[in-house]
């Protein structure tokens, strides 16, 4: 699966984003609470309050990034969720396709 990752603000003003293939845990993988809540088809949204144990889930899903521009974006991922994680301003979202 792809997603369009985006780091927006609540006015959508401020809007970093990278394309992510296959990291995100499927629906049954009940290890992950809330990456396996990503929505494929359709959007999911991320707030600062959610950042730390999204984090932590991030860091475990880090060897699904498989290839030089996965590591990449799965390393831009978790900028944007740092800063979202300190300005409660800013919402990560995941836009599935």
């Amino acid at each position: 699966m792809s997603w369009v990752v985006k780091l927006e603000d609540n006015l959508g003003e401020r809007s970093d984003w990278i394309i992510l293939h296959n990291v995100i845990p499927s629906r049954d993988e009940r290890d992950f609470p809330f990456l396996r809540c990503v929505d494929p088809f359709g959007k999911t949204v991320f707030n600062y309050l959610q950042m730390e144990p999204f984090l932590e889930e991030w860091e475990r899903v880090r060897d699904r990034a498989s290839d030089e521009q996965q590591k990449e974006a799965w390393e831009k991922v978790k900028e944007m969720a740092q800063a979202c994680q300190r300005d409660r301003d800013l919402h990560l979202r995941f836009v599935g396709n």
